[in-house]
């Protein structure tokens, strides 16, 4: 319709047009042009009207693709949520007393005796089977059978396995056995079980009198439990100076027994106390589900420290930060560090994670390790006796990591480690230094973790044991 109206707007025009082009050619009047002219005006005006745009009130709009479910019939269906992956323990078959009660269970057969034989260096699966009289044609069958489920090119010298003449079984990890079976149907058939393992949990508590490690040791904690309560405490204790007489230790941790030898193989700490100088500290164990176990006090901030004040445990502080006679030159010289007097062989930790800028000789540091943390800190370690293995510059550490051990390279008098912290490349005291902590816990997962910390001191309070850090009275009528 708008075409329609430009293309007869344009006609008259160019027919007024052509009219007043005839009247001057063929001498129309004065007047007569002046009113040609007028119309044209008017015809123009009329043809600027036509050309602005016009508006429907009711144009249709563009709708979305309708959903293709709702084509089709609605059919009630029932549908089943997944399940949560289940417990290995309860997928697993258990391991037996002996392996002659797993041949029965497994085939039916019955043995008359089993035999333990010792891996020797150097000597593979194939042939301390061969050495128990199997033949080649069961070698290979019972090896094929297990392949995948230990690692059999890396089994340690030592390693113990039972056998007998329709299978054998050995431990392939903790709490895992690893049977091949002879079956009279199927052949050779390999399976891994778990052994069955008894939980208990532990309150121990102490008061301190000499180190905390003589009084752990009076309290019958288990080794691997002191040496997590050290390393989580480490991040905001200095054991070697800021440890007192008369300070306490409290800790819950979770033994593991195996019911079939009545062996520990294992402990978990779930809580770490300790009252120092009459201050309180305690940190809880928190698992996320993801893998991330992390020790955080009852507000949720983090235990864990942008680096540890002592890189080693059961050392002494032999030498502090600040100027002093060396021990080697004699002349007065500024230390630029702080010495840890151990054993030859005791392991040095990783006091963060990080990159090794440099691993080896380094002159009179003798073996020598530097870890860049992140833009701020670097943390250096001397005088090792070795370097652990895999460590060398480019490769990332995890706080905590093993990464060499205490020795008496370079110029040195004895055995000890020289641990230095840099700020910034500058060296300072690293048992004064102000450290960040590390992260609070998430607000997603702060009311779990609430929750488990009262299950914790729940699980205290219902032993009826008396609690050292939380009562200082109690600690005094200890006394």
């Amino acid at each position: 319709m708008i075409k329609n109206n430009l293309l007869g707007k344009f006609s008259a025009v160019k027919l007024v047009t052509n009219t007043i082009i005839a009247g001057i050619v063929f001498g129309a009047s004065a007047g007569a042009i002046q009113a040609a002219s007028t119309s044209n005006n008017a015809l123009n005006n009329s043809s600027l009207d036509a050309l602005e745009p016009v508006f429907y009130g009711d144009t249709p709009v563009p709708r979305g693709r309708p959903d293709i479910a709702l084509a089709y019939p609605a059919i009630p269906t029932d549908i089943e949520l997944p399940h949560a992956r289940p417990d290995i323990e309860n997928v697993l078959p258990k391991s037996t007393v002996t392996l002659a009660e797993m041949v029965t269970n497994v085939t039916g057969l019955t043995i008359e005796g089993e035999t333990q034989y010792k891996l020797a260096s150097g000597e593979s699966l194939s042939k301390l089977l061969r050495r128990a009289g199997y033949p080649q044609r069961d070698i290979a069958a019972s090896i094929a059978a297990i392949q995948g489920k230990a690692r059999l090119r890396a089994l340690p010298v030592g390693k113990i396995f039972t056998i007998s003449e329709h299978g054998f079984v050995f431990n392939s990890k903790a709490g895992r056995d690893v049977y091949a079976l002879r079956h009279p149907e199927s052949g050779w058939v390999g399976m891994t079980a778990v052994r069955p393992v008894e939980r208990y949990l532990t309150f121990a508590h102490g008061v301190i009198t000499d180190s905390i490690f003589r009084a752990a040791e009076s309290a019958d904690v288990p080794d691997t439990a002191l040496n997590e309560y050290v390393r989580v405490m480490g991040f905001s204790v200095d054991f070697q100076r800021e440890i007192r007489t008369g300070d306490a230790f409290e800790l819950l941790y979770e033994r593991k027994v195996d019911l079939l030898t009545g062996d520990e193989v294992g402990t978990t700490l779930h809580y770490a106390g300790l009252l120092l100088s009459g201050s309180k500290l305690g940190f809880y164990r928190f698992d996320n589900g993801e893998n991330k176990i992390g020790w955080y006090d009852q507000d949720g901030n983090s235990a864990a420290r942008t680096l540890m004040r002592t890189p080693i445990s059961g050392a002494r502080l032999s030498s502090s930060y600040g100027m002093r006679r060396h021990p080697v030159s004699g002349y007065n010289a500024m230390h630029r560090g702080v010495d840890f007097a151990a054993a030859r062989g005791t392991p040095i930790i990783a006091a963060g994670s990080g990159i090794v800028k440099a691993a080896g000789w380094q002159g009179s540091y003798g073996r020598y390790i530097r870890i860049r943390h992140n833009a701020t800190y670097d943390t250096a370690y001397a005088h090792m006796s070795r370097i652990a293995s895999g460590i060398r510059a480019g490769t990332y550490v995890q706080q905590g990591q093993v990464i060499g051990y205490v020795g008496s390279t370079g110029r040195s008098t004895g055995p000890h480690l020289h641990y230095e912290i840099l700020v910034n490349n500058r060296k300072v005291n690293p048992l004064t230094v102000s450290l960040p902590t590390g992260e609070k816990i998430e607000e997603a997962a702060l009311d779990q973790f609430l929750a488990q910390v009262d299950m914790v001191e729940a699980e205290v309070l219902a032993n009826g044991t008396l609690r050292y850090v939380a009562n200082q009275q109690l600690l005094t009528s200890a006394q």
